[in-house]
């Protein structure tokens, strides 16, 4: 709390400034490290949102009707930098199908590893020099690539970047190609390692914009001696 500060553009100097200059000279030392300046989210229309002029959206309608998980990864996912946005209700509802992707992948992969259970260290000694397919091979990769880009762009606060990338992984490098070609591979225990790594692992990536969705379905992983909660899981890498 007392490193980040986010605010609009617009206050930048009415507030965001007096705030340094009273903290340096009361405190002797600046009140934050980093200011994080967030977008305008304006109506479809172009008009700043208000509710006496009723160009305002209620979250809480949003969140009784497509959940709250897909409200806030809707929102994030078309911020981009510094750049005011029209809000869209059509990427909300894009947000529920991605969450509704999610659960469906994830009932799949533990169809798959039905009773079989693993430890937190097999499933992380997964890589790339091991005698693996080429389809095994290939989403490893694009792991790695996806914790390497989230990393940079949640250090630079590009959030929705991040979002975007975790999105296009999960759904199409993922979902779409290495399960498909996962239900064809003959070495059950070792496909059923990497569906377990790649998908602990993106449920880890992805807590941060879907903390409901990812904590539930994390609960259920067959993984043994892994932590009591995903909010306090470590970070891939």
């Amino acid at each position: 709390p007392a490193q980040v500060l986010s605010t609009a553009p617009d206050i930048l100097y009415l507030w965001v400034v007096r705030m340094i200059f009273s903290s340096m000279e009361f405190m002797k030392k600046i009140p934050f490290e980093n200011v994080y300046i967030h977008p305008t989210v304006f109506a479809k229309t172009g008009e700043r949102m208000s509710k006496s002029l009723g160009t305002g959206v209620d979250p809480m309608e949003l969140i009784a009707k497509y959940g709250a998980d897909a409200t806030r990864f809707g929102i994030i996912f078309q911020v981009s930098d510094r750049q005011d946005i029209k809000f869209s209700e059509e990427n909300i509802l894009m947000a529920k199908k991605f969450c509704n992707k999610i659960w469906n992948a994830s009932r799949f992969v533990l169809m798959q590893l039905g009773s079989s259970q693993f430890t937190l260290k097999e499933i992380e000694k997964i890589k790339i020099s091991q005698k693996l397919t080429s389809a095994d091979k290939k989403i490893i990769k694009q792991l790695e690539s996806a914790i390497k880009s989230t990393d940079v762009y949640l250090e630079k606060f590009q959030f929705g970047k991040a979002a975007n990338k975790l999105y296009d992984f999960f759904w199409h490098d993922f979902c779409d190609k290495y399960i498909e070609k996962a239900k064809k591979q003959k070495d059950k225990i070792t496909t059923q390692k990497v569906l377990l790594k790649v998908l602990s692992d993106s449920l880890k990536l992805l807590h941060p914009f879907l903390p409901f969705l990812t904590e539930e379905i994390y609960q259920n992983l067959p993984v043994k001696s892994k932590t009591k909660l995903l909010i306090i899981e470590s970070w891939p890498k």
